[in-house]
């Protein structure tokens, strides 16, 4: 499958059905799909008029275009079920282009049989983007956004295609439904438009029937392309080249022609697809000329008696709606059917079974990779692995796979225990003993003591047993036990009581945070203990999270606070506390160019901050209070480096205008003066 994706994202998926939904039957002439049908019902075929100026052929594309076209001898190297591109200006004198297409072509390049593929593309070309800036590009079939993107001639330069030889891939691809002109009935008939004549265009299932880029400075000033209200950061046009073509041939497929025949006669089953509504007949020398019954899903039928006589070496089948008629060839087969296919554990015998529809003449049936069926069946021994699938072929070509059955019981996987790491803990404290490093299909587990002071196991026949440690310090030892269909295991742990500690309450160091960060308290100093808890104090209220562990977390509020912490810790010495505090980090403010531009309409202000990180926030006030109105916002970078540029016409400063800016962090600055340049 072909898949080039460069510089872009496609941010929005189609709406469910609103793709591709199906691909016609292979064109005998030339060997592309003669349709490509979307979900509104609408096909398009190749459009191959040689010399009609609405399939946008140049000059040379087509070697001989007033003779038929075929593969290889008089076809173009590419042609298209259908094209749309539109183009607009970009900054200094750049132009963007946007490609979508349903294109046929070859694999290598040039014209060669064998070598055909189909793929949706999507192609997006723009000049002069600001180099590292990111831009928005909206079109018919979904979003892109770009990156980081150079600059100069195609600084934005993606390409997505879709398909393969396999035609059906690229159903899967972005473009679809069908684009035509704004409204249908305005375009040229049987056409979706004319592909020299700029047009709306209409078909997009996101509504998005234009070609849009938002990014800074795309567009000149006084450019046709701009916005409404014009900005030089936006430019659209809804103007489209479209060609494609209405389909009109519905082709034939063959999908399946089997015959069966005993010693009373015989019967040809032809199965087919196409467009619904077409007349096709399957034609041969051995009998008269036979109608297929279709569906109104274009699936198509006909059961044709073949008596006693012998079998037809080839039929055709014929489209006979199709101006000129679509003719293909299919030579039938017999039906291959397995009746079994099974591999029986125990014995390690591969029995294969299965039979032919011609019972006139038996063919010779042959499983692929294990030799040819004697009476119809076949039996291997000494097979070590089943094959997944089976697969038997007959010498009058049909053929048949079918899944391969597996007999007898399962293999028993062995099960491993895992008593977890040795341990050391204090006197009085409780002991956690897990089991749950251990594999396989365990059904049971079993704890024991085998060494060391007494103590009792509760949960002994479960993953995780839990005792108190004794108040005499030494080694005590235990085994678990897992079981299961595999048999059983077994594995050893160590707890090492250690002799009573001081009972020491530790805190931790007071600590300095960023405002809105991550805060851990860490208890882990103290000593003699077996049970935490803590709790706030003072300051700006916040929610401890394990608030009963050694290892609390918050997260610090977004204002200037200062938070108190009380740590009691509990064990065989009784309790103690211990405090900690948390301040946050003040957050300093500097301006290093600010300004507002008469010409462009637009406000510059830079500066610094002390916390660095996209977690900061400035907020800028018009005026020289915090409560004056929001000129804007902005993130300071992880440098802690912040820059604020906007063009707002509505709003621009006197002459002793000020701003005034505060952060997510705490910092503030007033009366900062902006200049006017």
């Amino acid at each position: 499958m072909l898949g080039v994706l460069v510089g872009g994202l496609v941010l929005a998926d189609h709406p469910g059905g609103s793709h591709l939904v199906q691909v016609g039957p292979v064109h005998p002439a030339h060997g592309f799909p003669i349709w490509y049908k979307d979900a509104n019902g609408l096909s398009a075929e190749l459009c191959l008029e040689a010399r009609n100026p609405l399939c946008g052929f140049l000059p040379g594309d087509v070697p001989n275009p007033d003779a038929p076209l075929t593969v290889p001898g008089n076809f173009p190297e590419e042609a298209f079920w259908m094209l749309a591109s539109s183009t607009m200006n970009t900054r200094g004198g750049g132009r963007a282009t946007l490609t979508l297409a349903l294109e046929a072509a070859f694999a290598s390049g040039p014209v060669a049989a064998g070598d055909q593929l189909s793929f949706g593309r999507i192609r997006i070309r723009v000049d002069n983007p600001r180099p590292g800036a990111t831009y928005r590009v909206i079109h018919p079939y979904g979003v892109n956004v770009f990156t980081d993107v150079e600059g100069g001639e195609r600084g934005i330069d993606f390409t997505q295609d879709i398909g393969s030889g396999n035609f059906a891939d690229a159903l899967e691809s972005h473009v679809g439904p069908f684009l035509t002109w704004s409204p249908p009935s305005s375009a040229p008939a049987g056409f979706f438009g004319d592909p020299n004549v700029p047009h709306a265009i209409t078909g997009s299932p996101f509504g998005t029937n234009v070609f849009r880029i938002e990014g800074p400075d795309i567009g000149d000033p006084g450019s046709p392309f701009l916005c409404s209200p014009p900005a030089t950061d936006c430019i659209q046009t809804e103007l489209f080249s479209l060609m494609g073509k209405r389909a009109t041939l519905g082709g034939v497929g063959p999908l399946r022609a089997t015959y069966s025949r005993t010693a009373s006669g015989g019967a040809l089953d032809v199965f087919a697809f196409s467009q619904p509504a077409q007349s096709i007949q399957v034609r041969s020398p051995g009998f008269s000329t036979t109608p297929l019954g279709g569906s109104p899903d274009g699936s198509y039928f006909a059961r044709v008696s073949l008596g006693s006589g012998p079998l037809p070496t080839g039929i055709t089948l014929v489209n006979i709606t199709d101006e000129p008629d679509t003719v293909v060839s299919i030579q039938p087969v017999d039906l291959v059917s397995i009746t079994r296919a099974e591999y029986d554990l125990a014995t390690r015998e591969l029995r294969i079974a299965a039979r032919s529809s011609d019972e006139v003449e038996p063919p010779v049936l042959t499983a692929e990779g294990w030799g040819v069926l004697t009476g119809g069946t076949l039996v291997r021994t000494g097979v070590s692995v089943p094959p997944p699938f089976i697969t038997v072929r007959s010498s009058r070509g049909g053929s048949a796979t079918l899944p391969v059955l597996v007999l007898g019981p399962g293999t028993a996987v062995p099960v491993v225990a895992n008593a977890g790491p040795d341990q050391s803990v204090q006197s009085g404290q409780s002991v956690t003993l897990s089991g749950a490093g251990s594999s396989g299909n365990i059904t049971g587990f079993s704890w024991r003591q085998t060494a060391g002071t007494p103590v009792v196991l509760t949960g002994a026949a479960t993953s995780t047993a839990t005792f108190i440690a004794p108040g005499t310090s030494g080694a005590l030892a235990f085994e678990l036990t897992v079981s299961g269909p595999g048999g059983t295991s077994v594995d050893a742990v160590t707890v090492q009581v250690l002799a009573g500690s001081p009972l020491v309450a530790n805190a931790g160091p007071d600590q300095t945070v960023v405002q809105g960060r991550a805060v851990t308290l860490d208890a882990t100093a103290s000593t003699g203990a077996t049970r935490f808890q803590w709790r706030q104090l003072s300051g700006v209220p916040v929610t401890l999270t394990g608030a009963d562990t050694a290892r609390p977390g918050f997260t610090f509020p977004r204002q200037n606070t200062v938070l108190l912490f009380e740590l009691t810790v509990s064990g065989p010495g009784g309790t103690a506390t211990d405090t900690v505090q948390v301040t946050n980090i003040q957050d300093t403010l500097t301006v290093t160019r600010a300004e507002f531009s008469l010409a462009r309409r637009e406000w510059l202000i830079e500066g610094t901050a002390t916390v660095a990180g996209p977690g900061n926030t400035l907020t800028l006030h018009l005026g020289p209070t915090l409560a004056d109105p929001v000129l804007g916002s902005v993130t300071v970078d992880a440098r802690g480096v912040w820059s604020f540029r906007q063009r707002d016409p509505s709003r621009r400063p006197n002459a002793t205008q000020t701003v005034s800016i505060e952060s997510s962090a705490g910092g503030q600055l007033l009366r900062v003066p902006v200049p006017i340049r």
